[in-house]
């Protein structure tokens, strides 16, 4: 008891309660859990700047991959170049760095507010927002976008805050910016350009507004530029199918995607911000708020104003939206402060979804994941097939786009992706991963094509 005692009389910095929970969270699922998700593609683009030299243009185990800009596998592939080799690693650690930076931006925006408490209950609402803790350990552009979004926020909300929006900070601004727009293309911009803009227009902050545009304009000019420098004929169609402006749908299944989407950010995914996010704007119609009211209307706009935009012609995922999730970790955190006693009811439904999260977070990192290590790494363990296999038969792997990319993150070079047409014509002996479906496909095609099965991968 003398040590609890301790713990809890101890002035511990708030910021260090913040890595602690995170590393809690983070550690030792990281070097458990297998790849899933899209981290194959994120480890497989940045495996193509380093064995093959595709920095500019990202390539795919040799196909062109132009969908985006892919600046998370550029950072990972920078990492393996300094390194010895892309490895999963490669990519997790900058993860897991851009998700720990939003915590503590989230933390240092409340704290001047709230007392310390409350600013460590912000970060763990971004930590433990359901569309965040799901890939807390998982390499995906997501987090990387989000929290550098944020940072042009953090960074713009200081100087807001401290009086002086230097034409230096709008240029820092514009770095972050341009750097969100090369982690996924120039879309996400719009919840800095659109949530800071309407406060700026709201608060009539008009000497702001020329810093505003060059920072805006530096992030698009540099997204365009790379558009415009890996740019061939057929190009620009790939780019509207990708941003889903194509996709033919009918009124009813526009309708149901994104009565879909709403319903899933406000019950699930924007958890706990979504209990609170309406309660808030209600309270700052009626001017509730003290010297937090203007962060809390940044926050609010941020989170809302280009959010709103997903409503859009063609198709949306949730993912899209999770740039709000730290601006709405902010307002869970002011309010907790704010409404602990006046509104108990909503703090507690917003602090039972934080520290169930959390702790199924760290439960599952801790206990399930060790206890059943197979179960969470499929991936390495088919990896580890093709190793067995492949000792035996050196030279170059050829799959096709069926292939499972997680799988091929762990294992060795060279890997081609290629077509079954290509297949077919290979010199034998080759080695290739094919479905029982494609073997089908080419003997069809080439009758005496003979394939010998080595392995089955689940």
């Amino acid at each position: 008891m003398s040590q609890v005692a301790y713990v809890r009389g101890a002035n511990i910095p708030g910021w260090i309660w913040v890595v602690l929970l995170w590393a809690l969270m983070a550690f030792p699922a990281v070097s458990l859990r297998g790849t899933h998700f899209e981290e194959g593609t994120v480890i497989g683009l940045a495996r193509g700047a380093v064995e093959d030299g595709q920095w500019l243009t990202p390539h795919l185990y040799g196909v062109r991959y132009i969908e985006r800009p892919v600046l998370l596998s550029w950072i990972a592939a920078a990492i393996g170049k300094l390194s010895g080799g892309v490895s999963v690693w490669s990519a997790r650690i900058p993860h897991l760095l851009f998700l720990l930076a939003g915590g503590l931006m989230v933390f240092h925006l409340v704290l001047p507010h709230t007392r310390k408490a409350p600013a460590v209950f912000g970060a763990l609402c971004w930590f433990a927002c359901p569309m965040v803790s799901q890939k807390f350990v998982t390499a995906e552009p997501d987090v990387t976008l989000s929290v550098l979004l944020f940072g042009g926020f953090f960074l713009w909300w200081k100087g807001v805050s401290s009086g002086s929006t230097s034409i230096f900070r709008w240029l820092a601004i514009g770095v972050l910016l341009a750097a969100a727009g090369l982690a996924k293309g120039p879309q996400p911009i719009t919840y800095f350009a659109l949530g800071v803009g309407a406060y700026l227009l709201v608060k009539r902050r008009w000497s702001d507004i020329p810093g505003f545009v060059f920072a805006n304009a530096m992030a698009g000019l540099t997204v365009a530029a790379w558009y415009w420098m890996v740019m061939i004929p057929g190009d620009v169609k790939a780019w509207i199918l990708h941003s889903r402006l194509s996709e033919g749908m009918t009124l009813m299944q526009w309708v149901r995607d994104h009565l879909d989407f709403v319903l899933s950010l406000f019950l699930v995914e924007w958890l706990p911000g979504s209990v609170l996010l309406f309660p808030a704007i209600v309270a700052l119609a009626r001017n509730a708020f003290g010297r937090e009211r203007d962060l809390m209307l940044a926050a609010v706009l941020y989170a809302t104003v280009a959010s709103m935009l997903l409503i859009w012609p063609g198709g949306v995922a949730t993912r899209y939206a999770m740039p709000a999730n730290l601006a709405l970790a902010v307002v869970g955190g002011i309010l907790f402060d704010r409404w602990w006693a006046t509104r108990p009811w909503l703090i507690a439904v917003s602090n039972t979804v934080v520290t169930g999260i959390s702790t199924a977070l760290i439960v599952l990192g801790w206990i399930v994941i060790p206890a059943a290590p197979i179960a969470f790494s499929q991936s390495k363990t088919s990896a580890q097939t093709i190793a067995a296999v492949r000792d035996a038969m050196q030279g170059t792997l050829y799959v096709t786009t069926s292939a499972d990319l997680n799988t091929l993150a762990y294992v060795a070079a060279p890997i081609r992706m290629v077509g079954l047409t290509d297949i077919a014509n290979l010199k034998p002996p080759a080695f290739a991963i094919l479905r029982g479906s494609e073997v089908a496909e080419i003997i069809a095609q080439k009758p005496d094509f003979a394939a010998i099965a080595h392995a089955t991968l689940n």
